[in-house]
This record gives structure tokens, sequence and C-alpha cells, in this order.
């Protein structure tokens, strides 16, 4: 029989789990029982394989197939290759203002960073285009650099967090051996901070195996074929195909499901196992030397003209006139500073802000309600062992094109279609398994003496959390409702699927919730589109992520000191 205090850390994991069956587990399984179903002639849904067969015949299948290996295997290697050095000067520099700059890439919309990138490099009035000459969205290239300039950041937090959380004594000893610069880089630190390493690894091929929003964008100026990978494939047989594009749309799916399977199970295999530190290797070639703080200024500046090139050029175009926005040779610098881009986006947009915010921030606090405890059960309690958080990252690792045909149908049932109500409930599934992981990480590091010193004060495991645990966990909450919340702020598939109508302005008797994301990235494909509003609301999008940025700064590092990297 459980003690009272293990069914009491059960119950704080039950909402998560119960959430997870049901949303995140119910609509895979859905996924692989739609994969055998196709209508006859008649209309009947009869049982069978010809999903399987049709779905392997749809033309331009292998271009597909080549651009989903491209981005899965590019960009998490081409960002790991970059962060460890960027990560590596942001320590040594040391100045606490530089990383949010290099984080705020990550934490805008996704849609609103590839409309950035379409206004830089479009073949028409692209500024990029203007000087190299070169029509990158002719190829998949083009995905790989928009998903690299998003998730680059992330993977430099990673790392850079598992660089700061090196204890002194681990530094005091290179000290005494001598190692410094490159030669201690290699031998002292990637060894150590391995965790983190395989977490930024693993992230970003998540992250590089399923790129919808740039590819959603990027097909306004490209040809479908050149761009389009197996998620985005999916998502656009289940809205054109019918029945029968949605049991191919399901086959797609469950080949996406595999492939993330075993996503997660590296991810566990390789991130939650308790190992000893590798062995040291030596590296004599190397320079035993510190990299001089000029250097290191250096990249550190062409990193960040990178990542503020395409801020500067939307903020720019937000501004001009429409004949200065389409003009060949494009015009850098407005002569004329205009707000008609701005009055318009606010006041056409205005519905759609309104769901964005409303629905991102009920989203982040049942998140919040659900898997702060949760992630503390897990840490301190061990509830459901690595079991249940490998489920976690099992979820976390699916794409969220998988659960949407399914989703659909119980959002329906519930009359939640084209609702706040509807996208927050369903929007967990891809925010929850993240902030869970990331609490999880700041409760394994968390003064374990509090606990002691509650239960000796005869509370029980609901009291520890709640009276003592949940007050002093300003930082870890903080971070994690500002992870959440722009997360909510970015989805674009959930809000495509399950709205169809922007907010009627009733408060009262609220319809439509169609987001702030529809009306950026469904603008651009429109034939008649007002770059200037187009601009003006991108801008706009960014406001909610640059202030949480800012307001987190001090704070955004500790949660990503993956388990097993603080001493």
């Amino acid at each position: 029989m459980k003690s009272p205090n293990k069914r009491q850390a059960t119950i704080l994991v039950l909402p998560a789990l119960i959430y997870l069956l049901i949303f995140g587990i119910y609509p895979m399984l859905q996924n692989f029982v739609l994969t055998f179903q196709s209508p006859d002639i008649n209309g009947s849904i009869v049982w069978g394989i010809s999903n399987y067969i049709n779905a392997f015949k749809i033309y331009g299948l292998t271009q597909i197939f080549y651009n989903t290996f491209l981005y899965t295997l590019a960009v998490p290697f081409i960002d790991i290759l970059l962060a460890i050095p960027l990560a590596t000067f942001l320590k040594r520099l040391n100045k606490p203002y530089l990383l949010p700059i290099v984080l705020l890439s990550s934490f805008i919309p996704l849609v609103t960073g590839a409309v950035m990138w379409v206004f830089m490099l479009n073949p028409t009035n692209g500024f990029m285009y203007y000087i190299a000459k070169v029509d990158l969205f002719t190829s998949p290239w083009s995905i790989v650099l928009i998903d690299i300039w998003t998730s680059l950041p992330l993977a430099t937090l990673i790392i850079y967090s598992g660089l700061k959380a090196i204890p002194p004594h681990i530094e005091e000893a290179a000290h005494m051996d001598g190692l410094i610069g490159m030669r201690k880089l290699l031998q002292v630190d990637l060894p150590y901070i391995k965790p983190s390493l395989l977490s930024a690894t693993v992230l970003m091929v998540i992250f590089g195996s399923f790129t919808f929003d740039p590819i959603y964008v990027a097909l306004s100026s490209s040809s479908p074929f050149a761009i389009m990978d197996i998620s985005y494939l999916a998502y656009n047989l289940y809205e054109t195909g019918g029945i029968i594009g949605q049991g191919q749309a399901a086959v797609l799916m469950t080949i996406m499901t595999v492939v993330s399977t075993a996503i997660a199970i590296l991810f566990v295999h390789l991130s939650l196992r308790e190992s000893a530190r590798s062995r040291k290797i030596r590296f004599k070639f190397m320079p035993n030397r510190e990299m001089p703080r000029k250097v290191a200024w250096f990249f550190v500046i062409i990193y960040l003209a990178f990542i503020l090139l395409p801020f500067t050029w939307l903020v720019l175009e937000s501004f001009k006139t429409l004949s200065e926005i389409i003009s060949i040779p494009p015009v850098i610098v407005p002569s004329v500073v205009t707000l008609a881009g701005y009055f318009r986006s606010i006041t056409v947009g205005q519905p759609y802000f309104i769901s964005s915010l409303i629905v991102s921030l009920g989203t982040s606090f049942l998140v919040f309600f659900i898997g702060a405890p949760a992630a503390y059960s897990i840490s301190r309690h061990r509830t459901g062992g690595l079991k249940f958080i490998s489920l976690i990252l099992f979820v976390y690792s699916l794409p969220t094109v998988i659960f949407m045909i399914p989703m659909i149908g119980i959002i329906k049932s519930a009359g939640l279609l084209n609702s706040w109500l509807g996208l927050i409930i369903s929007y967990p599934v891809f925010v929850m398994p993240i902030t869970i992981w990331m609490l999880y990480n700041f409760y394994s590091t968390f003064p374990k003496h509090l606990d002691e010193a509650a239960n000796m004060d005869g509370m029980s495991v609901y009291g520890s959390f709640y009276r003592v645990i949940l007050r002093l966990s300003g930082d870890g909450i903080s971070v994690t409702l500002l992870y959440a919340f722009i997360i909510a702020w970015g989805a674009l598939i959930f809000p495509l699927a399950f709205a169809y109508t922007p907010f009627n302005m009733n408060f009262l008797f609220p319809s439509g919730a169609q987001t702030i994301t529809i009306f950026i990235g469904g603008t651009i494909g429109h034939e008649a589109f007002n770059y200037g509003e187009l601009s003006a609301a991108s801008v706009i999008s960014l406001i909610p992520s640059i202030l949480l940025i800012y307001f987190a700064r001090k704070r955004i590092d500790k949660l990503w000191r993956v388990g097993g990297t603080v001493g």
C-alpha cells in the first residue's frame, strides 16, 4: 500500500498525465487507425492499406523526403557548430545585456521571423536579392537559413547555461593544471556539459525535422516542392484532399511519429541517464591560451548583425510608403516616414491581437496549474520515474500537425471550434511538455532542505509544494510562464485548423478566434496584401516577446541547466 506522501505525489501528476493521454496519445493512436480507412466509390469507409500505397505515389515525394532529411540534419549540425563558440564568447565577455539580444530571434513568432526573411530575400524587391542576385527560395536552403536564424539562439542558451553552471572547483582545478582557452574548452568544459550538448542537439533535431511556419510563409515566393517537407505536406493533404487526403495525411503523420519516437528514445537515453563524466581527451595540438577579447567581440558582433539585420529591415519597411517598399532598386531608409501601416494594422488586426493575447495568457496559466505540480512531483518524489518523463519528452518530440486531425473531432464534439477556449485547451499539448521538462530541471537543483524542513513541520506533500516550494520558485515559474506565453503567442497550426473567423469584438458573446499569426502568415500569401500593413503588424507582434525577455533577462538561463550539469 502506498504511503500518504506517495499518493499525494501521484495526485499532483494526474492532471498532466490525463491531459497528455487524451490530447497527446489518443490523437497519435487515432492517426494510426485513420491510415487504414479510405472511402470506396459509394463513399462508404472501407479498411485496407490503400492509403499507404497512394501516399507513396504522391507527386514530388522524393524531393519532399530530401527536404525533410536536409532540415533534420543540416539545422542541428550547423546550430551546434555555431552555438559552442558563441556560448563560449558570451561567457568570456560576461556582458549581461548581450544574452537577451542574442536570444531575440528564438522568442518571436516563427511566422514573423519568416516574414522578415521573405521581405529581405524575395526576388521582386528584396534588398539581399538585389545585392546577391540569387533567388534562395528556389532551394530548401532558404528554409535551413530561416530555421538556423530562429533556433541557433536556443542552442546557444542551453550550452551557455551549461558553461555557466560549471562549479568553481572544476574551474580552479583546470587553472591549476594550466588549462586555458581552446584546450580547456575541449578537455574540461565540453566533457562536463555533455548533457547540455546532447539536449541542445536533440532539441535542434526536433526543430529541424518538423518545420512548418517558414514553409507556410515562404511558399508565397517559392514553388511548393522546392521547400515543402513531410509535415507541411501532411497539413496540405488534410486541407485540400478531402477524406482521401486525410487518410494519406495520417500515413505521413504515422511516419513522423516513428521518427519522433526514435528522437524521444535518443533524448531519454542520452540526456537523462546518469553516467560518469567522459574521460579526458588530450588535445596537445590545440592552443593553450585565452582568445583575445577583441577577437571574441568581433565574432559576437558578426552574429548580432546576422540576428538584427532582419529586424532592422522589417522596422524600416513598416515606415515606408508603398512606392518605396516596391521600389527597384530597393530603398533602404524611407525618405518620408509614414505610420499608415501601423494605424491600419491596429485597426484591422485588433481582433487577431486580442485573440492571441487571451489565448496565450489562458494557455500559460493552464500549463502552469497542470505542469508545475507534475514537474515537482517527478523531480522530488520520482513519481512515474523515467517512464513519465519519457512520455513528456515523447509528446514534445511529436510534430504539432500529428495532433490536428483527431483533435478537431475532440474540439468539435465539445462545441469549441472557432473559440478561445478551444484553442486554450488544445495548446498545452505542445506547450506543456517543454515547460514540465524545464521545471523538472529547475526542481532537480532546488535546495532539498526546504522540503525536509516542511516535512519536519508536519506538512504533507501538498502543503510542502503549495505553501513553501511554490512561493520560493519565482525564478523557475516566471521563466516557464514566459516560455509558455511566447510559444502560445507564436502558434500557427492549431489556429489554422481550429479557427476560421476573427474575433467578433463582442466580449459578452465572443465568437471567432483567429490569431495574429494567421493575420500575418495568411496575409502574405494574398495577391493584394499591403506590405506596409504586414510589416507594421509583424513589428507589433514582436512587442510581447521583447518585453518578456527584458523582464526575465536575469533568470532566463537558469532553467536550461540540464540535470547532471550542476554540481
